[in-house]
């Protein structure tokens, strides 16, 4: 009796050390929580992935969920205390830092000897990178299809294109003519044709552009000097604050206007009746990168919006193609730079543009 006894209570002590290795060193996240959705205890994964320290996590209710989440996890929280299970459910987390990421998540009651449900647990995973690629793939996809599409539309549109624009500037030099204003319309809308056009072989062609030095300052004066009429028309005050007309970076001039003109229409677009755009440049604390920001007091973003805002055909304008921020962050990596973006609604929006410098 004695040595069964011995030999039951070394099996139980194994099995315990065992679960408790177990649970101290897998690399998902475990947690334990009570009826109350108050802490039990949590594992080394878990502090790890939501930035709680068992100490401070123990015996509190954490805000893991984001509050957009929170009726779906009550539903859930209220189906598990009734014996449901969720086995790999997709949703969002939220760490002590307030980030919000994608997880995976495994729900399940536990049981006392007697079959009540007196705790919960949770597994969870970190699929952030998952959705990552998921999206690079699904990017990847749209870019491909933008590609057949322009490569093979875009040439044939811009040749008739090209002769209807001929004919209605001709008839554009007799102002008196009674369709007059209606042949400029047709003008603006075979521009706006032209552009989008633009934008498509943009994505389609590969690049092999033969890049050449170019002024910043130069580019900018030109932009200015283009949108000038606009801006008076809709009473915007431009602000250059540039202590650096030198400086060169190495790049195909046509794309880098390309971007400033997207940028700048936006920012128009985004001041209804009177704003500022300021466009400041300065360099980098090695002077290996310009840094140019350009900042308006139009009407931001939404954080809906901004999350998409590099996704192919994604726009909320009546008339957008959703191409143009793709457009320029496709640009912009192909010169080696960067671009963020922050914007607050009715505040205004704030793009930060980098480019390497080429040194003297």
């Amino acid at each position: 009796m004695e040595k069964r006894v011995d030999a039951r209570e070394y099996h139980l002590n194994s099995k315990q050390a065992y679960l408790n290795l177990f649970f101290e060193q897998a690399e998902d996240s475990i947690a334990v929580f009570d009826l109350e959705d108050r802490v039990i205890t949590v594992n080394p994964a878990f502090e790890k992935l939501y930035g709680w320290s068992k100490t401070e996590a123990i015996g509190r209710s954490l805000p893991l969920i984001p509050p957009k989440n929170l009726e779906g996890a009550r539903s859930r929280a209220k189906e598990l205390r009734k014996g449901s299970h969720y086995y790999l459910f997709e949703t969002t987390d939220m760490r002590k830092d307030g980030t919000i990421f994608d997880v995976q998540i495994s729900l399940s009651p536990i049981y006392n000897s007697h079959g009540e449900i007196i705790a919960s647990s949770i597994i969870s995973r970190d699929i952030s990178h998952v959705k990552e690629n998921e999206n690079l793939i699904l990017q990847s996809e749209k870019l491909k299809v933008v590609g057949e599409i322009a490569a093979g539309v875009a040439h044939e549109i811009r040749n008739p294109m090209t002769v209807i624009s001929g004919f209605v500037q001709m008839m554009n030099e007799d102002s008196n003519s009674p369709y007059y204003e209606h042949t400029k319309l047709i003008q603006k809308e075979t521009e706006r044709i032209e552009l989008i056009l633009s934008e498509f072989l943009v994505l389609s062609r590969p690049q092999v552009n033969q890049f050449v030095n170019i002024h910043l300052a130069k580019i900018f004066d030109d932009i200015i000097q283009f949108f000038q009429f606009e801006f008076q028309q809709k009473s915007i005050d431009i602000i250059l604050q540039n202590n650096y007309p030198d400086v060169i970076i190495l790049g195909n001039a046509n794309e880098i206007k390309q971007i400033f003109i997207n940028l700048f229409k936006n920012a128009m677009e985004a001041i209804k009746d009177g704003g500022t755009i300021t466009l400041e440049v300065f360099p980098s604390k090695d002077n290996n990168e310009i840094f140019i920001r350009l900042k308006d007091t139009g009407c931001g973003i939404p954080s809906y919006v901004l999350e998409r805002i590099f996704e192919p055909f994604y726009t909320t304008k009546t008339k957008g193609t959703g191409l143009g921020m793709m457009v320029i962050n496709k640009i912009i990596q192909d010169h080696h730079g960067t671009i963020k973006i922050k914007s607050q609604e009715e505040v205004g929006t704030e793009i930060l543009l980098s480019f390497p410098v080429v040194q003297s």
